[in-house]
């Protein structure tokens, strides 16, 4: 028996090949101060940081939440078992080390002296309590669908027991699957949890006003001494990014999420501005529900995933900052098939359209009012015009879109983003699978099936990513279940006075560990 089991270092090894041109701006551990504000004369206790950020959190409990857009706002409240750092390599979290006697087998050792918000100890017994919950039929999530059983083997100490072996568990515990919430809070409040959400993490969440502001308050027993550094954040729903811009610029925020193309251009000169940009494991995605007209023929689908001009809107709309999507993963990123790719051709559409007797098509397509979303929608209908479809761009509230396509199932094409997960195998159980949430339709077969098991059960590297290539090739080449648009950078503006920011490859803010230098 091995502590960071073979199942960890292997995993580690595969990520650890990661091309460095994925990453921007490399950093270092979320749980740690870097070595650029230690040199600065160290983090400095207490203020309130002022956050403008794009959308509101779809749901406070982990388990409900249906947006990738939530991390940022669910991780001051709920530690995870597992971390990650900003190349997505697992690090110790609430776990403090983990071992597997067998590749169907992972014992975690858990850290002593934990209490949620609410004064219930974190122990075993509270794993075992999330980790079925996590598995149950009320929860939208199935990154862990895979552990068969949960074994408290003594108060600090709890084992999983696997269906078949499994890769990808391990970082998907540092995802909505570990985050750990209060078993008293939940039995006690039932479904209203979700209102007044109970973790292990650094900040309370003390106030939430839907669409407009959430307030965090720092945590007096959190468990890493010394931290959090901040008295307070407070974090603005701001949907339209130049009301953002501007409230970043006459000092009303601190820190601001997710900066455009266009907006980077008027920041870059300010010396009174800091930029932190990285590649990321998201992109601009075209759900479609294949069981819903037109898109339940796969030949529309096709015709639909050709019709669309990548290349011409990474050039007018990101001033040629990111790169085409042809599939779930970026490039450089190592799942990633370097042979794929999605020509453009308005007339292979129309031929495939006329297979199928028709000329043209309409179809209604949710797109988020923030206006990043609508610019590439509009661009997008004004292509597939050409191919012979016809858009009718339904505009809304990014939750209730959402949850309109992904709960509902009342709209057949969705266009938001994949925001990514910390392991590959995560997006594919997710996002091809049938059973996947964000598979609307259940678009499948026994062939791919066979093969998202497969790399499942795979810790070899090169053959996972062999497996990925074929799934993805499948899944959009062939069945055309979801249609990919871009990948672009992600950035973050904040003032001089905001230290201790490190982006990652995932792309999800960690706001927890920031810091003024005031």
């Amino acid at each position: 028996m091995k502590k960071i089991s073979k199942l960890f270092s292997l995993l580690s090894l595969s990520i650890l090949l990661i091309i460095a041109g994925c990453s921007q701006n490399n950093t270092v551990s979320n749980n740690q101060a870097s070595e650029e504000t230690k040199s600065n004369g160290g983090p400095k206790k207490g203020g309130d940081l002022v956050i403008g950020y794009d959308t509101d959190i779809s749901n406070y409990d982990p388990i409900l939440g249906n947006s990738g857009n939530d991390h940022a706002l669910l991780y001051p409240v709920y530690d995870t078992l597992v971390n990650y750092d900003s190349n997505l390599e697992p690090k110790p979290g609430l776990a403090e080390s983990w071992e597997t006697p067998d590749d169907k087998t992972i014992i975690f050792h858990l850290r002593e002296g934990v209490t949620f918000h609410d004064g219930t100890a974190f122990d075993a017994e509270a794993v075992k309590f999330n980790l079925d919950r996590v598995n149950s039929e009320q929860s939208n999530v199935s990154d862990i669908r895979n552990v068969e059983s949960v074994e408290v083997v003594d108060t600090y100490t709890v084992k999983l027991n696997l269906k078949q072996p499994d890769s990808s568990i391990i970082l998907a515990l540092s995802d909505r699957s570990g985050m750990m919430v209060s078993p008293t809070a939940v039995e006690k409040l039932g479904a209203d949890f979700s209102q007044n959400p109970v973790g292990a993490g650094p900040f309370k969440m003390v106030k939430w006003v839907r669409n407009g502001e959430i307030k965090f308050e720092s945590y007096e027993n959190y468990w890493q001494e010394g931290l959090p550094y901040l008295d307070s954040i407070t974090v603005k729903i701001m949907p339209d990014e130049n009301t953002r811009l501007n409230a970043f610029k006459s000092s009303q925020l601190d820190f601001y999420w997710n900066v455009s193309a266009n907006n980077l251009q008027v920041l870059k000169n300010d010396k009174n501005v800091t930029l932190d940009s990285n590649m990321r494991v998201y992109f601009h995605n075209i759900y479609l529900n294949t069981k819903m007209a037109p898109f339940d023929k796969k030949e529309v689908r096709q015709a639909f995933l050709h019709s669309i001009d990548r290349e011409a809107i990474v050039n007018a709309i990101y001033l040629g900052n990111g790169e085409p999507a042809y599939q779930a993963f970026p490039k450089d990123y190592w799942a990633s098939n370097p042979d794929m790719k999605i020509e453009y051709d308005p007339a292979k559409s129309k031929e495939l359209l006329k297979s199928v007797g028709l000329d043209k098509v309409s179809f209604d397509m949710f797109v988020p009012t923030v206006p990043e979303y609508q610019r590439v929608g509009e661009a997008i209908r004004g292509q597939a015009k050409e191919a012979g479809f016809d858009i009718n761009i339904q505009t809304m509230e990014l939750t209730k879109g959402v949850t309109l396509y992904f709960n509902e199932k009342q709209i057949p094409a969705n266009l938001t983003s994949w925001t990514g997960r910390p392991d590959p195998q995560q997006t594919v159980n997710l996002f091809f699978s049938g059973s996947g949430f964000y598979n609307a339709g259940g678009e499948t077969s026994p062939e791919k099936e066979a093969l998202i098991a497969q790399a499942a059960a795979s810790y070899d590297q090169k053959e996972r990513a062999d497996l990925y290539a074929k799934i993805n090739e499948m899944s959009i080449l062939d069945e055309a279940m979801t249609v990919p648009i871009v990948f672009t950078p992600v950035t973050a503006a904040m003032t001089q006075q905001v230290k201790g920011f490190e982006g990652t490859l995932l792309g999800k803010p960690r706001i927890s560990f920031l810091w003024m230098d005031k």
